[in-house]
């Protein structure tokens, strides 16, 4: 099988043709939206971060900004900048640049003022969308593919379906050379360990429980259990009963397919091919984040109970296997897997039709969320207090 991308200069191949405008800090997104609404093919990855930050989340976000200027759906891209925050301009372009595309900035202090940044950063963004739209589509192998998961609006069918049905994905697109990115950190916990067992390094076992006691600590810091928050209203409502339950039927989204390495937010997998796990939260503006930073073309979006949100960077294909949330919500549902509730259908049949709409997706058919334009929000993961 292969699918049909766009060639990047350092090799990838995306799965979207588009100019991305990165704000540095969330004081000019409404010049990254201004811009956006102008100039046809242009996405602004609106964020409210990259100031007043201790140092650690300063680099994070510097990092998380590089890697979605480097994600291989993106073609070029224009960083906007205010002038006095402390994620620097200047590295986020040479960072973003390294890969080879082109990359044009815009600072609304040297430029005196936004109404001037909007118009020469129009004029850039104009020129960029030119360039790229001569690109056409080439043959790809399955081995320059990279799919992320995402739960949203989880109940008791995603475990017994949805959930089960990415993990045929995840060793159907791992046997083929592809990479499988495997996130929530929260959804995980209280199932770790078995994840541990699965590492083929031992060090990415111990970072991946180190993920899990990290958050656990930092609920404590500031007096919650966060135990007790990873079990949504929706979720019980919906029939999950234990935070363990839940943590199984989400590592189901990996099977027992080997895991290479354990990576930190923002970053991306240092060797390509097989599953790995990234320490994304389960909130999905900062979760579907870290995933297109990851370097992910697409995302495989679990929902139990009908969660309608995509991000700018990657589509969202949104897997269901409740029949009522298919029937309810049919707008927003990219695969109904109810058959496996219902028995019509085993995982492995299911998971072959997911995989071939999902490499469909990759060579240019729209998604749900993209259809609706329900793919404008998203967030950067920070760990530490906002000054």
């Amino acid at each position: 099988m292969k699918f049909m991308g766009y060639p990047r200069p350092d090799g990838q191949a995306g799965a979207r043709n588009f100019v991305a405008l990165i704000p540095t800090t969330g004081c000019v997104n409404a010049v990254a939206q201004q811009i956006e609404k102008l100039i046809y093919k242009t996405k602004a990855f609106t964020h409210h971060q990259g100031c007043l930050h201790p140092p650690q989340d300063t680099r994070r976000v510097t990092e998380t900004l590089i890697n979605l200027g480097k994600n291989p759906n993106v073609a070029a891209v224009l960083v906007i900048s205010l002038g006095c925050e402390m994620v620097s301009e200047e590295e986020v372009v040479e960072g973003i640049r390294a890969c080879g595309k082109r990359v044009e900035a815009v600072n609304v202090h040297k430029l005196g003022g936004s109404l001037e940044a909007i118009y020469q950063g129009s004029k850039l963004a104009s020129e960029m969308v030119y360039e790229i739209s001569r690109l056409r589509r080439e043959e790809f192998g399955l081995d320059k593919l990279m799919f992320c998961t995402k739960c949203g609006s989880s109940d008791a069918t995603s475990g017994l379906s949805s959930n089960l049905v990415v993990g045929e994905v995840c060793r159907l697109l791992t046997e083929a050379g592809g990479t499988f990115i495997q996130g929530e950190v929260c959804d995980i916990m209280g199932g770790e360990y078995a994840l541990k067992d699965l590492c083929l390094n031992p060090e990415d076992g111990d970072r991946i429980v180190g993920f899990v006691r990290d958050l656990y600590d930092r609920g404590c810091a500031v007096g919650a259990d966060v135990r007790g928050s990873q079990m949504t209203a929706g979720n019980v409502a919906g029939g999950l009963t234990t935070l363990i339950e839940k943590a199984m039927g989400a590592n189901a989204k990996g099977q027992q397919v080997p895991i290479q390495s354990a990576i930190e937010y923002g970053s991306r997998p240092k060797c390509p091919g097989g599953r790995h796990i990234v320490a994304t939260p389960g909130h999905g503006f900062e979760n579907l984040t870290g995933g297109a930073a990851a370097g992910s073309q697409l995302i495989l979006f679990t929902t139990g109970r009908g969660a309608p949100n995509g991000h700018p960077c990657i589509p969202a294909i949104k897997v269901c296997g409740n029949k009522k949330t298919n029937a309810a919500l049919a707008s927003h549902i990219d695969i109904d897997v109810s058959s496996i509730i219902e028995e019509t259908e085993t995982v492995k049949q299911a998971g072959e039709r997911l995989f071939e709409f999902a490499v469909e997706v990759a060579s240019g058919t729209l998604t749900r969320a993209e259809v609706l334009r329900y793919d404008s929000a998203m967030e950067i993961l920070i760990n530490g207090p906002v000054m």
